[in-house]
């Protein structure tokens, strides 16, 4: 395994250190701090905006892993990705972040042709998002129903929106057909791009219209609905924005400990507010349109979204491991998944993995150390790599593929795993195996097209 010291990130979304889990984790991982500055994302990985270091020595993960990739990546994953396929962080969301989407990687390409400065890397960003604290989020369009409810009881919408956008949305049929009608996918994206483009003096108009009306109502004792509280609080944070409009279009999604979505590419979302761990294909492209000060691209986002209605799934993991000491959360993406690891007292064996993990200890104690055998002959000569430790709070470690690891005298310890998807490896065998039989080579096939 590999001692990782990793990279936080100081965005203004950010919570103060008193109150972040990513500041007292990166403190807790050997990082110095800064308390007056808020903290928000912890990265762990080898992306080259926030590259983790081994502990040992300073050097990168990124520039290890490309001088061993079949011992740290593993073949499949080396021959496959190239790289480290996925990037895991924490979040500490004090505030909104902006309405956003991630290319997919047709879209990713081009970007970074065209603006490599904005967009850092050719790659697409499907994620995941796992609540470690109750959390808040907008995410994917509301069903047709929902928005013809709102846009009828929000005229500063509904002007910002447009009257003949408006009225192709409420002319689609009422309940769950709207949503399906051959018509709804354009006249949502009709509808938002008139939105999230109208001119900047039309939308401050607005916004101060809306906002004046919702706290006289209550100040006479009316109930908002939840958008039009969101609204007060989005207005709060970011005055007369345009994305404070986008929020009436978009699902508010709370989740509690535990509970996780995923996303893929061309979904409109914002993270709102509370502790998570994430887990992305390796990529730092945000496309952005609202909710922010830094450089919005509104018709990009608009024209790329896919306009999928309703509410993201959910997943609550599925238990595996001795005695469900792992619990696993896999989305439909290919680079990646999230494990959580609980164990108290006694001795878990961790199964060797054929791709690279990366451990992240969030509370507890154990010691770790490399299973019974030898190590592969590729690991062998990697000097670096420690055969095992004492793992506590904020402790990060690589673990390598093909070993087994026993967690033992585990002290409460609680741990979060990124891995690469594991049905990543089910897909690439089966190919393997009927290549062997048949002779014929099979192109790479991608666990879901995002």
């Amino acid at each position: 395994m590999l001692q990782l010291r990793c990279a936080a990130q100081n965005y203004d979304w950010g919570r103060k250190y008193q109150d972040s889990e990513v500041a007292k984790l990166a403190h807790a991982n050997g990082n110095e701090v800064d308390e007056s500055k808020p903290f928000a994302e912890l990265w762990m990985g080898a992306h080259p905006n926030g590259p983790s270091k081994v502990a040992a020595t300073g050097e990168s993960l990124a520039s290890l892993l490309a001088a061993h990739p079949a011992a740290l990546l593993g073949a499949r994953v080396a021959e496959h990705f190239g790289q480290l396929p996925y990037l895991f962080k924490v979040l500490s969301v004090s505030k909104a972040l902006s309405i956003q989407s991630h290319p997919d990687k047709q879209l990713a390409e081009r970007l970074h042709a065209e603006h490599p400065k904005m967009y850092a890397d050719p790659n697409h960003k499907p994620e995941m998002a796992l609540a470690l604290s109750d959390f808040e989020a907008l995410c994917g369009f509301s069903t047709t129903a929902e928005l013809q409810a709102r846009l009828a009881a929000t005229p500063e919408l509904a002007g910002l929106v447009g009257a003949e956008q408006v009225a192709a949305l409420a002319a689609l049929p009422a309940g769950a057909a709207g949503q399906d009608h051959p018509a709804a996918k354009q006249a949502l994206k009709s509808a938002f791009t008139h939105l999230m483009t109208a001119p900047p003096a039309a939308v401050t108009e607005a916004v101060r219209s809306l906002v004046a009306r919702l706290e006289a109502a209550q100040a006479a004792g009316a109930a908002l609905s939840e958008h039009e509280a969101l609204a007060l609080r989005l207005n709060a944070q970011f005055p007369d924005d345009v994305g404070i409009f986008s929020a009436f279009f978009l699902n508010i999604v709370r989740l509690p400990a535990g509970s996780a979505i995923y996303l893929p590419a061309n979904e409109p979302h914002a993270y709102l507010a509370g502790e998570l761990v994430e887990c992305m294909a390796a990529s730092d492209n945000v496309i952005r349109a609202g909710l922010t000060p830094k450089f919005k691209h509104a018709d990009v986002l608009c024209e790329s979204l896919t306009y999928r209605q309703g509410l993201p799934d959910v997943l609550e993991g599925s238990p595996a491991g001795p005695g469900g000491s792992v619990r696993v959360y896999q989305p439909p993406f290919e680079e990646f998944e999230l494990q959580k690891l609980e164990v108290s007292g006694g001795e878990v064996a961790l199964a060797a993995s054929q791709g690279p993990r990366i451990l992240l200890v969030t509370a507890g104690e154990a010691e770790v150390a490399a299973g019974g055998g030898g190590l592969p002959a590729a690991l062998e000569a990697v000097k670096e790599v420690e055969r095992g430790g004492v793992l506590r709070r904020g402790s990060i470690v690589l673990l390598a593929p093909g070993v087994e690891f026993a967690v033992r005298r585990a002290e409460e310890l609680v741990g979060w795993m990124a891995a690469v998807n594991s049905a990543f490896f089910a897909i690439d065998g089966a190919k393997q195996g009927a290549a062997a039989g048949t002779g014929a080579a099979e192109e790479e096939k991608e666990v879901a097209t995002v």
